[in-house]
């Protein structure tokens, strides 16, 4: 899968897919390597990450200096490494890359190296003792799902060199890696800037969508091509690719009550959205991040909880459009509303096409179809026009035949932890 992106760099995530290495299979494990921290070369800028749990205590990077507005190469790498020096049993890391195909959104790849064991992100194998695991999945426009994982004895993350600032990882012995070309990219498209989740800020910038939940976006959207091989069936598609990485320094389900997170391409704009909610928060505070890029040129990159709405939509009768949502209750899709300032604003219906990974309760990712139109501003900003409690009619349809409607593909997912 190649996912063209930003400036000089493309990220190239090189796949080996064994059919051994996959549940059902005989799995190939190589030596451990000996218990040690997270470990960085100084000199080459490569993280070691080992896969058994570490002991003692660990530490998050959750802020990064931004003596400009904008991030240079090296910078983007810096944030595309580790985030945590060691991978105790609390916390976890992790690098996503997904592509979906714009002609049709049932075809689709995604990929994750995580550094985590069971106990702090539940939802991998609880079967499984390695904390370096890369994990599959991909749908397929005829319904066919396969998801698999691999663990990797150790793992490495790799950056600025004498040679030149570079970015990529490999899971080692599990056949997953992932790597930054800096070589003939004229043919390559540039969709969106990277977004932090707050934007970027003078002299330092929050790496934190919500207490304790590190992300960032380095590719929120890039024209992507997928020419895989997956026990004898052939993915291959062109459509809109995608990076980011998660991370934390306590266990996911001490932090989380509900996620909603997705991203798309929509007629000529790039968005992204993250919407919310804390464990055990008194006060259920929404916590979002909103992105917008047009024809690569940012509009929105910010966390204000006003300029965001993310509901989820459901049929009459059903849980789906429920807010907040419990466990078991699974949305027909979800209304997005951006406000854009003196752009106007964006409203967007999410329907959701594919069930790509989850268990029916806890955790759902989809892939989907978008549905979307600009209004216009009158008069310059409206204050409030996203309302944060969520009190419109979320489930008001876009009329798909409009001259000014807008079409697109999207990547979404939930968790919701609370019942």
């Amino acid at each position: 899968m190649y996912i063209h992106t930003f400036s000089s760099l493309l990220i190239c995530v090189l796949l080996t897919l064994h059919t051994s290495a996959f549940p059902g299979q005989p799995r190939l494990y190589g030596r451990n390597i000996a218990s040690f921290r997270t470990r960085r070369d100084a000199h080459s800028g490569t993280y070691q990450i080992p896969s058994v749990v570490q002991d003692g205590d660990s530490k998050a990077n959750f802020d990064i200096r931004t003596p400009t507005s904008l991030l240079d190469i090296e910078t983007l790498f810096s944030l595309d490494a580790p985030q945590i020096d060691s991978i105790n049993g609390s916390v976890f890391d992790w690098w996503y890359f997904d592509a979906v195909s714009e002609t049709n959104s049932g075809d689709s790849l995604v990929i994750t190296f995580f550094a985590s064991s069971v106990v702090a992100f539940p939802f991998l194998d609880a079967n499984e003792t390695s904390v370096t695991t890369a994990y599959v999945w991909a749908s397929f426009a005829n319904g066919t799902v396969f998801a698999g994982s691999v663990p990797a004895t150790f793992a490495t993350v790799a950056g600025v060199d004498g040679s030149g600032t570079n970015s990529s990882g490999e899971w080692h012995s599990a056949g997953f890696s992932w790597a930054a070309l800096t070589d003939n990219l004229s043919k390559y498209e540039v969709r969106a800037p990277p977004h932090l989740p707050c934007g970027i800020h003078a002299e330092e910038t929050t790496l934190k969508i919500a207490p304790h939940i590190g992300w960032v976006s380095l590719i929120p959207d890039a024209m992507a091509e997928a020419d895989i091989e997956i026990q004898g069936s052939m993915l291959k598609f062109q459509g809109s690719g995608y990076h980011d990485k998660n991370w934390s320094d306590r266990p996911f389900l001490e932090s989380v009550q509900r996620w909603y997170w997705g991203h798309g391409h929509i007629g000529p704009y790039s968005i992204a959205w993250f919407s919310y909610l804390a464990f055990d928060d008194p006060t259920n505070t929404i916590y979002v991040s909103s992105y917008i890029a047009r024809d690569g040129e940012l509009l929105v990159s910010t966390c204000d909880p006003n300029l965001l709405t993310v509901h989820p939509t459901g049929n009459p009768g059903t849980t789906g459009a429920r807010y907040p949502p419990r466990v078991g209750d699974i949305p027909e899709g979800f209304r997005l509303e951006y406000d854009l300032g003196t752009e106007g604003q964006l409203n967007a219906n999410v329907s959701i096409r594919a069930i790509v990974a989850g268990d029916g309760e806890n955790y759902m990712r989809w892939t989907g179809d978008l549905v979307g139109e600009v209004i216009p501003s009158v008069g310059g900003p409206q204050e409030g026009r996203c309302d944060p409690d969520h009190k419109r009619d979320a489930n008001k349809p876009i009329e798909t035949q409009s001259p000014s409607s807008l079409t697109g593909v999207a990547v979404l997912e939930q968790f919701i932890l609370i019942k």
